[in-house]
């Protein structure tokens, strides 16, 4: 196998784990979302907060998620632009766009916030988990 075959094998098997990941979060599953990270991993997708451990990630996406409690809408989240660079120490930085699709009974979709995010990826006993992830929202880089 090629150099060019093991990144493409590489860029398809992040693309893959993201989409499953993505998916067990816009069900709202959100220990098997937490599963997808390291037992102390870390994850911000609020400006100023930061989830570490499964349990923190759990914890902080059910708070999170509360205020859709009465609120009908389906959430899919988009990841496009993907760049995979392994790093020296075998880790994988994955760097893309992101965006949120909110979808409420007799109404269009609705875009939501447009992101960068940035994966610290690492493999545990073969698979691919998420070390750390950061996401940076786009109108937050506009604040003067």
């Amino acid at each position: 196998m090629t150099a060019t075959q093991d990144l493409t094998a590489l860029y398809a098997e992040v693309q893959h784990f993201h989409a499953r990941q993505m998916q067990l979060m816009d069900r709202r599953d959100f220990e098997a979302f937490a599963a997808t990270f390291t037992e102390d991993g870390e994850f911000s997708h609020t400006p100023g907060q930061l989830a570490r451990t499964r349990a923190g990630i759990v914890a902080e996406l059910r708070e999170f998620h509360r205020r859709f409690d009465d609120d009908p809408v389906v959430r899919r989240h988009w990841f496009d632009m993907l760049v995979v660079d392994p790093q020296q120490d075998g880790s994988l930085r994955a760097t893309f766009y992101a965006l949120v699709v909110d979808t409420r009974p007799g109404a269009g979709s609705r875009l939501g916030p447009s992101c960068l995010v940035t994966d610290v990826l690492v493999r545990v006993d073969g698979a691919l988990l998420n070390r750390s992830r950061q996401v940076r929202q786009d109108r937050l880089l506009l604040a003067p």
